[in-house]
């Protein structure tokens, strides 16, 4: 063993990682990617729906790497897959301290779809008062008695408009101007009269069209009456559900009457439950709309209590789907640029080894093989074989080899000439153990230096695909699909905000930990990152 790593640990190798430790920001980010990386393989043990353990029946259960179905706790016949959650609150493990459940950290799984219900929201309504214009006509026979209405109630401090029929036009709080008077006495008396308006000391605008003289005289005269809305702000009240003012009352509950009032807390007894259109009221000092604003769920949820980063639109939740999907991106992007980087460096280094005929069909082939179209393909396959990991893989395996194999063949056309590949064919050795044995290892450096810009490249393709919908399997998680719900939902800004945030800090810890390491293998002794 001591000889393995003194193998692989030359003065050459221990130069180049002293000189990769001294790039602080490199080491650091280094650290910080490995840090999250390790973290993610753990999601299942830190936010999932399902228990580590399950004493039950005097048995253990590992819910995390074992299905079991609903009858192994309940008993019966039902093969399902049993909610834990539901599970818990049955007889079995409440009143029995020998069945217990071992949880996560976070008790959301990331394919766990949460009900409207489980979701804390503030519980109080919100009211708003905004005043109106009052605009009403009445009919008056020639005694101004109101005999028909639309709309005036409101001036006469009553609710309904058959509560002030039959009643006298000018009552206590609402007075009519002497023109007014006058234009009703000639329309009855039936002579020409112009238009007319005039305005009370209530601020009641009253309106007369103009009158003709006609065969008889009326036996109604129709009168409209305007009242202005006051340049008075919006008031606000916050009301709990036991029909309770949180702060003071707004200014405007005193001048309601009773009837009013009921009317507005009736209404927002059922806004707590249903939502409700804005409601009309009006009363001596004018006309105001109220509105009933209660929250409700509705997916995408915003973040609440319990759920830090909101809810995606099948009420999942977008931290834990984050979690996951940076597992998935980290995993599959190192296993992907493996693959890729396996085929490009055996294809590479035939060409650069053997040269001549070989050299110059493969980089023909590879030529015609480079002008594919990569997305068009995945695309194609993924409507007809459908969206598989396998795929996804095969797919991009075989069409990005291309770019490491150009370095790696350039280094074998330049080390095939040296003397101690010459001393090895002297020696007899064969030419795939000259090649992979000997010439591979000090062909390595493009191959390491390129690896972080590579899985950086791999992460965003695989993000791309998945926003375009040809990446992962459906129900994935993912920061593509993430973001793809986000540009549907715009209002949405958790969906964006959090899975572009985590693609632009692993993204980010990749470029630094390959720029230190392209300064750590930089053959020039002056070359340094700052």
């Amino acid at each position: 063993m001591g000889g393995f790593f003194t193998a692989v640990l030359d003065p050459n190798t221990r130069r180049r990682l002293r000189r990769f430790g001294q790039i602080k920001r490199a080491k650091w980010a280094l650290t910080l990617l490995v840090a999250i990386f390790v973290i993610s393989l753990f999601s299942n043990f830190i936010a999932n729906d399902k228990p580590f353990l399950v004493k039950a029946n005097g048995k253990l259960y590992v819910p995390v790497f074992k299905f079991y179905p609903q009858s192994e706790f309940t008993g019966g016949e039902v093969q399902t897959r049993p909610r834990y959650k539901d599970l818990e609150k049955l007889p079995l493990f409440e009143e029995n301290e020998d069945n217990w459940m071992l949880w996560p950290l976070v008790r959301n799984g990331p394919e766990e779809s949460l009900e409207p219900s489980q979701i804390e929201i503030d519980p109080t309504l919100t009211l708003t008062f905004s005043a109106e214009d009052q605009v009403a006509t009445v009919d008056i026979d020639s005694k101004s008695v109101i005999q028909r209405s639309r709309g005036a109630a409101g001036f006469y401090g009553e609710t309904s408009d058959l509560e002030i029929r039959r009643k006298p036009l000018e009552v206590e709080g609402v007075s009519v101007p002497e023109p007014i008077r006058g234009g009703i006495a000639l329309r009855f008396a039936n002579k020409a009269d112009d238009a007319v308006s005039a305005t009370n000391e209530e601020g009641i605008l009253f309106e007369l069209d103009a009158a003709k003289p006609r065969s008889r005289a009326p036996k109604l005269v129709r009168l409209s009456m305007t009242r202005k809305a006051g340049k008075e702000a919006d008031e606000r009240a916050v009301m709990t559900p036991e029909m309770e003012f949180v702060s003071a009352k707004p200014a405007l509950w005193d001048r309601f009457s009773d009837e009013n009032k009921a009317r507005i807390l009736e209404t927002a007894k059922e806004a707590m439950v249903v939502p409700q259109e804005t409601l009309s009221v009006s009363d001596t000092d004018g006309k105001f709309a109220v509105q009933f604003e209660k929250e409700t769920v509705e997916f995408p949820f915003r973040p609440v209590k319990g759920h830090a980063f909101g809810l995606d639109n099948s009420g999942r939740d977008v931290g834990v789907r984050i979690l996951y999907a940076t597992r998935t991106a980290l995993l599959f992007g190192i296993i992907l640029v493996i693959f890729t980087y396996v085929i490009g460096i055996f294809l590479g280094s035939i060409q650069g080894y053997f040269g001549g005929k070989i050299d110059m069909v493969g980089q023909r082939l590879t030529e015609i093989w480079e002008a594919m179209p990569f997305l068009l393909i995945m695309i194609l396959l993924s409507s007809i074989y459908g969206r598989s990991f396998v795929l996804l893989g095969i797919i991009y395996g075989i069409f990005n080899w291309i770019g490491i194999s150009y370095y790696l063949r350039a280094e074998f056309l330049r080390l095939r000439k040296l003397p101690f590949v010459e001393a090895a064919r002297v020696m007899g050795i064969g030419r795939w153990k000259i090649m992979f044995r000997h010439i591979l290892p000090n062909a390595l450096v493009p191959v390491i230096t390129f690896f972080p810009f590579s899985l950086v490249g791999s992460i965003f393709m695989l993000t791309a695909l998945d926003y375009l919908g040809f990446g992962l399997p459906p129900g994935t998680p993912s920061w593509g699909n993430l973001l793809d719900q986000g540009q549907v939902q715009q209002y949405a800004w958790w969906l964006i905000l959090y899975p572009s945030l985590a693609l632009f800090i692993v993204s980010l810890l990749g470029i630094f930990i390959g720029e230190g390491v392209r300064a750590a293998f930089d053959p020039r002794t002056n070359s340094k990152l700052e």
